[in-house]
């Protein structure tokens, strides 16, 4: 406590005549009513420590989904001419697979269930209402043959998106992309800077800041994790993706406590400044926005098998 008051030049509350874990809650009540600069103040515990006195800070993700697009990437692979971008974008999606850990919607999760809700509805749907509307019908069928195109394609690439990777490569690809062209030029600038993010964090995961455990929860408490909302998913612009946001959606509207990270400052030792640092969130969030605008432009075609 002394640590925590004299960071924030603060006097230290009195509660030598509170037995313990008065004493404790005291301390609490009153350091919770004092401004940390957007932080909270908490007793936690962490491995092989004993309880500690620390201030928590959480990163606004603004309630977004940051749903990154495969189709484009097939569609790369399956265009001669686009090879350079495929090569480059296969390296960024293996390097957000890898390292900081996005799940993959061919891989058991929630948007891989969101697609197997999604595509059961569409069929109950199919064979209830529109059996004898020849032109729903017909968007039914190109659903379900977008629904094959999207599990082949996935099942495909993921082994590829595993395959390993390696900054020199990386680098030589982003000389590869032309810069002529405004899509070339945009990817080759959002590839630089996802680049400078595995240099300056070579090991960091999008977990390792998550703390649910920090959330109290209650029995009817529906919370959304981060693997929720951080993806990848087949495509923005095909016949399913308007129905799954819808989806996914509604499902959020429902739920209260949204798993973002979060930055801790222990003050069992004496502390110099506040450390709340989001310098890798921050790029991130805006990067994986940033990419999934650009990889949009080459999601322009219908896609063949």
């Amino acid at each position: 406590m002394d640590n925590l008051c004299q960071l924030y030049g603060w006097q230290a509350p009195e509660t030598s005549g509170l037995p313990f874990p008065q004493n404790i809650s005291a301390v609490l009540e009153k350091l919770s009513s004092q401004r940390f600069d957007g932080a909270s103040v908490m007793l936690l515990q962490d491995k092989g420590n004993p309880a500690r006195l620390a201030t928590v800070k959480t990163f606004d993700t603004n309630f977004c989904l940051y749903y990154v697009p495969v189709r484009p990437l097939w569609l790369m692979k399956n265009r001669p001419c686009k090879q350079p971008y495929y090569e480059l974008t296969r390296t960024l999606f293996a390097y957000l697979y890898q390292t900081i850990g996005i799940p993959f919607f061919r891989e058991p999760g929630y948007i891989d269930n969101s697609y197997d809700s999604l595509e059961n509805w569409i069929r109950e749907i199919d064979d209830e209402n529109y059996a004898d509307d020849k032109e729903e019908a017909e968007y039914r069928k190109r659903q379900f043959a977008e629904m094959d195109l999207m599990k082949m394609a996935g099942d495909t690439l993921l082994p590829e998106i595993k395959s390993p990777y390696d900054l020199e490569t990386w680098e030589q690809q982003l000389q590869q992309i032309s810069v002529t062209d405004k899509q070339g030029r945009e990817l080759r600038e959002v590839a630089g800077e996802l680049l400078k993010l595995a240099k300056d964090y070579p090991e960091r995961a999008i977990k390792d800041t998550m703390h649910y455990e920090l959330h109290e929860a209650s029995e009817d408490d529906y919370s959304i994790y981060w693997e929720n909302y951080i993806s990848f998913y087949w495509s923005g612009s095909d016949t399913l993706q308007h129905m799954l946001f819808e989806m996914v959606n509604n499902e959020f509207q429902e739920m209260g406590y949204q798993e973002e990270p979060v930055a801790i400052q222990w003050f069992d030792t004496p502390q110099d400044k506040p450390q709340h640092d989001f310098d890798f969130e921050t790029r991130l969030f805006f990067l994986l926005d940033e990419l999934t605008g650009v990889l949009n432009y080459f999601d322009d075609e219908e896609p063949n098998a």
